[in-house]
């Protein structure tokens, strides 16, 4: 088996992996990380002096429904990546354009993993309700490691091989 392949199919599924890790975690301990979602949204822990406030919704329904949609995303990245990986594992003997086929279930989760990493946690949290200000409830370091890892995969994924 070409070394490429491997890593492709295995990385993928790294990602798969910690995005199921994500999804159990946050199932078997709702509260904690529901309790981000909330201060963030209601942007309690902000500077006080901020003038984005505006911004804020307090609504424990919307914070519930928002992390429900989190973890619903962070579970779709999870599924996609492992069937990805398999697919990729699955086609490691194929010719290059049967390969690169098997690459599509893949290439979906770690561009919807992204998305969640990025665009929710570092646009929406980070800057939209200013969580960058937040000294408890920030996650930009964790976010930020999260994403990088997985555009690093989705460079390897996009590959020929």
């Amino acid at each position: 088996m070409e070394p490429l392949r491997l890593f492709q199919a295995l990385f993928t599924g790294y990602i798969g992996l910690f995005a199921a890790s994500v999804v159990l975690n946050n199932l078997t301990d709702y509260g904690t990380n529901y309790n981000f979602v909330r201060h963030v949204m209601s942007m309690d822990t902000i500077f006080p002096d901020c003038r984005l406030t505006w911004r804020r919704i307090t609504s424990r329904v919307i914070h519930h429904a928002a992390y429900v949609f989190i973890i619903v995303l962070e579970a779709l990245t999870a599924v996609l990546c492992l069937w990805g990986a398999w697919a990729m594992w699955d086609a490691r003997g194929f010719d290059t354009a049967g390969f690169q086929a098997a690459k599509s279930l893949g290439l979906w989760g770690l561009g919807l993993g992204f998305t969640v990493w990025f665009a929710i946690f570092v646009i929406g949290a980070g800057q939209w309700w200013a969580a960058w200000q937040s000294k408890d409830y920030s996650g930009q370091d964790a976010t930020f490691r999260y994403y990088v890892a997985i555009g690093i995969v989705f460079a390897i994924v996009m590959q020929p091989s």
